[in-house]
């Protein structure tokens, strides 16, 4: 693994170079559409699959709350998650996915450092 010379990263572990950007984020439906924001963001997943940088954007359902969809993203640096970010919502499909919530996503900032099935950077 490459590492950024004398910075460490979370908990003191190294950090990769060049540094990625991961991010969890919470999505909360309206009552009854948790299918449907999920299969909006099955969309949105599936045009970021050629955005540049893009090294993960996973859709994930919680099991016990069925309004609730989780994303996974991991991206190469902050300017390919920027760029993605900065995208027409309608070019990203992002327009279905807001009408669908019920509040504001809730985002969970993260270093990812490595494992199966993150590419070595």
């Amino acid at each position: 693994m490459q590492t950024t010379t004398g910075e460490n990263g979370p908990n003191g572990a190294p950090r990769p170079g060049p540094e990625r950007v991961g991010r969890y984020v919470r999505m909360t439906a309206q009552t009854g559409r948790g299918g449907e924001l999920a299969q909006a963001l099955l969309t949105v997943a599936d045009g970021m699959a050629d955005a540049p940088g893009c090294q993960a954007y996973i859709i994930n359902a919680s099991p016990d709350e069925p309004e609730i969809v989780w994303v996974t993203e991991i991206w190469a640096d902050a300017a390919s998650s920027d760029a993605a970010l900065n995208r027409d919502l309608g070019e990203a499909g992002l327009g279905a996915v807001l009408g669908l919530l019920a509040e504001a996503p809730e985002y969970i900032e993260v270093s990812p450092l490595g494992g199966p099935g993150l590419a070595r950077a």
